[in-house]
């Protein structure tokens, strides 16, 4: 009976966790600030790449999207309006980009490969 519980519990764990596989990881960049904490958890925008298309998933509204290249220039720039944007990003770039999204004071990071 435990071993059918715990398949149970495993099985239910798989269902409902995110599939990053398509998804882009991206890590909050915290700055020091003045002033108090704020203890409420930071919402992480989801992204999603399919070709030279980036769909934006949740906590994505208002967001500004930037590629930059391994020298830190920015070679690509957009803003999500809405939940469920394309961004279409440009074919003549390809290679390995950093992803920065900016949502109000908050940064996240992240790589994409073209």
């Amino acid at each position: 009976m435990k071993t059918k519980l715990g398949i149970l519990a495993a099985l239910l764990c798989l269902a409902f966790s995110p599939v990053m596989a398509d998804g882009i990881v991206l890590t909050p960049i915290f700055e020091p600030t003045q002033g108090p904490v704020n203890r409420i958890p930071v919402l992480v925008p989801e992204f999603y790449l399919d070709g030279y298309t980036l769909t934006a998933g949740s906590y994505t509204v208002g967001s500004t999207v930037e590629l930059l290249d391994a020298n830190g220039v920015v070679v690509f720039t957009s803003y999500v309006n809405v939940e469920g944007d394309t961004i279409v990003i440009p074919a003549t770039l390809s290679g390995t980009y950093t992803i920065r999204v900016t949502r109000g004071d908050t940064t996240f990071v992240g790589e994409i490969e073209l």
